[in-house]
């Protein structure tokens, strides 16, 4: 009981102290505007905003406020890949150009869901030139990787592919999950029951 209480307490505190060390942080310059929630128990314990979006012009930061955030789906996605590839659904070898017959200009033909996920495909990084607005356009920046030359051979070198591997990885991904759902549909469908007097032919749906 007496823990529970103790529990109880440390919760109630919570908010409050978070706000004061953000507040401090703020203050001391080590940050401009920190956003904070924490989670507890399925519940929301705390959820804290401070600070300005942008000293120039002075604007708060609230709870709403969407801010980038780097590499924080890699590790979902390369999830996707890994369930599908154990259940039988996507091979690691497959080539990224057979499900994205586009990336394979300028020689990315030979690049690997391996090499994807490895960091070896060859490129790196997003194309010179590319805006804010181009991240947020799916099929703009996907073309513009397309079209991108790579660093290297894939496969022959390793480099942090830090906003790139996202695009790749999902396409990919996207694409057998969206044949699987399109056989599960299929197979799932109540099929005519053929007679004698039917003229049938045997068909075999095969998976991706």
């Amino acid at each position: 009981m007496a823990g529970t209480q103790a529990d109880t307490r440390d919760a109630a505190d919570l908010p409050g102290r978070i706000q004061d060390a953000a507040h401090e942080l703020t203050v001391g310059g080590a940050e401009t505007g920190p956003q904070i929630a924490v989670i507890r128990y399925g519940e929301v314990a705390a959820d804290v905003a401070v600070g300005v979006t942008d000293p120039a012009t002075g604007r708060p930061v609230t709870s709403g406020t969407l801010f980038w955030a780097a590499s924080a789906a890699k590790g979902m996605a390369s999830s996707v890949v890994h369930v599908l590839a154990e259940r039988g659904e996507l091979d690691y070898d497959l080539r990224v150009a057979d499900v994205w017959p586009e990336f394979a200009a300028h020689g990315k033909d030979a690049v690997t869901v391996r090499h994807l996920l490895c960091h070896t495909a060859g490129v790196p990084s997003r194309p010179p030139g590319t805006t804010a607005d181009d991240l947020c356009d799916l099929e703009r920046v996907c073309a513009l990787l397309a079209d991108a030359e790579p660093r290297w051979l894939p496969g022959t070198r390793f480099g942090y592919h830090s906003d790139t591997f996202g695009y790749g990885v999902r396409l990919v991904s996207a694409e057998r999950l969206a044949a699987m759902a399109a056989v599960a549909w299929v197979t799932s469908r109540p099929r005519p029951v053929s007679t004698a007097s039917s003229s049938t032919r045997s068909m075999r749906l095969d998976g991706p």
